[in-house]
């Protein structure tokens, strides 16, 4: 009788090496600095290695002792790229473009050692497509981290069909190992935070184009009990990568999800949010050397923005008040958690609603999209 081979246990990730040095890499960075997991990061842009340590610091300004600081700090070294051969997680942070990645990948098949798996911090772009691609896809899979990852527990974990068994369970075992909550999900454009957040974004300009000045908008979302509003989150994230995340999901889902031409212009404009000092909301004079502060807050709203809205302001401007702002915005998010129940990207309704509310700061007290949509329903009919 010929033994049965033994199963080995999946081999834990003791160091991370991370391809691309901005804002998304620097914070992941700092989550496993932060754990005692050693990092060495490497980036194309010299400069992004240069001010490496400085933008860091930022990340993990939380902790007052300065022996603490500087040893967390130690964890993270920047890197030539073969540098990152020795470690047991190869993650790629970068835009979300298809031919930028492939070109990455093809370095990446080249370091992978054989017990080291690699994952791509993709928003949007099925994990398929990007399998495809990968010289080595039994050991690749996604790993999303979101922003911003110091204040995001969420990171959602998701396999192509020739991701090999136990790299799953690797990587969700490394995200507890870092403090974060793992969520495994079907592959598909979006995944589920992406699907959640684009249409409530792609609804606030709606709201814009139907003459709702950005100050409504913000604070109807904020009274509602988000986090931040729709324009502040397009601010942080970036908008050149909000738009290249729709246009994802526009391809995909074009009854849901359409390209916004204040969108579109901003961008022309190169009014990209925070990261360039201005975008719906100006940043500041100072604001290079706070562009990762996230507890910073915009200065006001950019005047430039205000003049490419009105370009686009239908003729008819309706009127809403702050309670339907919130619910069309809420709502947009709403259907689309139930299309990703339908889909059975993930098998419960409780996991979406954790997603929203721990992954977008959807208000905890209203037990996230699915759950406010439904209390508020049987409310209205018991009217």
């Amino acid at each position: 009788m010929t033994p049965k081979k033994k199963q080995l246990e999946p081999a834990p990730i003791h160091s991370v090496g991370i391809l691309g040095a901005g804002l998304m890499g620097v914070g992941i960075a700092a989550a496993n600095a932060r754990c005692e997991v050693p990092v060495r990061i490497y980036d194309s842009n010299p400069e992004m290695l240069e001010t490496l340590k400085s933008r860091l610091a930022w990340e993990l300004d939380d902790l007052s002792d300065p022996a603490m600081l500087e040893a967390t700090l130690r964890q993270v070294q920047p890197s030539r790229l073969e540098d990152l051969a020795e470690c047991d997680l190869l993650l790629e942070v970068i835009p979300e473009r298809i031919d930028l990645k492939a070109a990455v990948y093809a370095q990446m098949g080249k370091l992978l050692k054989p017990t080291a798996i690699a994952a791509t911090n993709t928003s949007t772009i099925p994990l398929e497509r990007l399998a495809q691609v990968f010289p080595r896809p039994k050991y690749f899979a996604g790993l999303h981290f979101l922003h911003p990852v110091r204040h995001r527990e969420l990171v959602e974990v998701i396999p192509s069909t020739q991701t090999q068994e136990g790299v799953l369970q690797r990587l969700c075992d490394h995200a507890l190992a870092i403090g974060k909550t793992p969520l495994c999900v079907g592959d598909c454009p979006g995944f589920v935070v992406n699907r959640l957040l684009q249409p409530y974004l792609n609804e606030a300009m709606t709201l814009l184009q139907e003459g709702v000045s950005m100050a409504a908008i913000e604070n109807a979302a904020k009274h509602f009990g988000m986090a931040w509003g729709p324009l502040r989150i397009m601010d942080e994230i970036g908008l050149d990568v909000v738009f290249h995340s729709g246009r994802v999901l526009f391809e995909a889902y074009p009854d849901r999800v359409s390209p916004s031409p204040i969108l579109i212009t901003m961008i022309k404009k190169k009014l990209l949010g925070r990261k360039t000092g201005a975008g719906f909301y100006h940043w500041g004079r100072d604001w290079h050397e706070h562009v990762n502060d996230h507890r910073r807050e915009p200065s006001r709203f950019c005047n430039r923005a205000k003049e490419i809205i009105k370009m686009w302001k239908n003729e008819r401007v309706e009127k809403h008040s702050r309670n339907e702002l919130a619910i069309r915005m809420a709502t947009a998010m709403a259907m689309e958690g139930g299309r990703i129940i339908i889909e059975d990207v993930v098998g419960e309704q409780g996991q979406v609603d954790m997603a929203a509310v721990i992954g977008l700061g959807f208000p905890e007290s209203k037990k996230g999209p699915l759950a406010w949509f439904s209390k508020e329903h049987t409310e209205k009919k018991g009217r």
